[in-house]
Formats: structure tokens, sequence, C-alpha cells
């Protein structure tokens, strides 16, 4: 489990962890990763305050498991979540699965369904093979917005062999003070002139149509926020 921490309320990161803690899965391996923080965070691994994306980046190197899975600090798991994942995945790269969408008290407001491999961009809601991310040249990409949809494009570019189930055991939090919810025009932008250049450029059909796909999610998800925002 990869927990990358950057002031995140204590609280939150405390239902965080405490999800992890109860786990009916008990070989975890926990790796929390403090990104420099105001004020460390206890029993972390120190780093200085690059983002998101690096965070990630180096804590992967300090997994030693099967497996990975990268948890929010503010998000948070149910209780047979692992365990689940673990017996879903059989001998595949990467199992994909649902979330919840709650509030930052846990007030359940929605699902996100995983309808097929390539419906959720955020690199959370997975489980994945640890040697398989060893394997291939996919990390995240470091100094911008929106990394885990970068980093879920290549993913699914290399074809792993991957698995897909309705159940939603990760509880993602809407938090308005998030990173996510701030806009970042130029970075919409760039997303959208990244992935147009994918589509251009994919040696492949099935790559030219998950680029494809993907830009038409992303443009119609910054359409409604912007519809949003005007109300």
């Amino acid at each position: 489990m990869i927990v990358p921490v950057y002031n995140v309320a204590p609280t939150l990161l405390q239902r965080c962890l405490r999800s992890l803690e109860v786990q009916t899965y008990r070989q975890l391996e926990v790796i929390v990763a403090d990104d420099g923080s105001d004020v460390a965070v206890a029993n972390a691994i120190r780093m200085p305050h690059r983002g998101l994306a690096a965070t990630r980046n180096e804590a992967m190197g300090y997994a030693t498991g099967d497996y990975v899975m990268f948890v929010d600090a503010d998000d948070y798991l149910l209780p047979d979540c692992i365990e689940r994942a673990v017996k879903e995945i059989g001998d595949r790269d990467i199992l994909q699965f649902g979330m919840q969408r709650v509030t930052t008290e846990g007030e359940k407001i929605g699902l996100l369904v995983p309808h097929n491999f390539y419906r959720l961009t955020s690199a959370c809601g997975r489980l994945y093979r640890r040697q398989w991310l060893n394997d291939n040249p996919i990390k995240f990409e470091e100094k911008r917005y929106y990394e885990d949809v970068y980093f879920s494009v290549r993913m699914w570019q290399l074809h792993p062999r991957h698995k897909v189930i309705g159940y939603a055991g990760y509880c993602y939090t809407v938090n308005p003070a998030s990173i996510t919810a701030t806009v970042h025009e130029e970075d919409k932008k760039a997303l959208c002139e990244w992935l147009k250049a994918q589509v251009r450029e994919a040696k492949t059909i099935a790559n030219k149509a998950i680029a494809a796909y993907t830009l038409v999610r992303v443009q119609g998800h910054f359409w409604k926020e912007r519809n949003m925002r005007k109300k």
C-alpha cells in the first residue's frame, strides 16, 4: 500500500490509516510517504516536497510485496477491500475495481463503477502486480496536474492482462479543498493536447482508440466542470 501525504487534515489521515489497520487481509505492507508536509507525519518516509507524482514514484522503490495499491491520504478502503482484490486478481497484471464517492464525513454520495477497463482514470481503485510495474517503463508524470490520466493512458497502451469487477471497495473523498478541485485551465489544455498527440501518433488502432476514448471523456468532464462553475 502506497499512501502519499501532504498537509492532509489529521482526521482524514487517521481515517485512512485506520482503514488499512482493520483490513481482513493481514499480509499488508504500508508505505506512508510524507511529501514534505509542514508538520512531519509520524512513522512515515520523509521526502522533500515535490508533488504527488514524484512521491508515488519514489515510494514505489520501497515496495517489496507481490502487489501495489495507491491510496490517497484523504481516502480510505472498506475492510475487505484488499482481501477481495487479492482473491480476484488471479494471474492478471492489474485488477480494476470501483469506487464510492464520499464526503469528508464519510457520507456516501455516489458510485464510480468501471463498466470497462478504460473507464476510470484514477490510479487508485486498482491492484497492480508489482513485477508488472517493475517490468514496464511507466511512471507518474511529474510537475503536472492530472498525473493519473497520463499514467492510466500509458498503462492501458501497454495492454496488461487485466480483470474488471464492480465491487466498490475504495472510498474516494470529494474534498473541495483538494488540488483536484482547483481550476487549472492551462493544465487541462496541456492534457487535451497530449491526448490529441497520442491519437495522431499511436502506432496501433487499439492505442489510437484508447487515447481518443479518454480524450472524449476528459473533454466532457471539463465541460461539465465549467458549466457547474457558471451556475
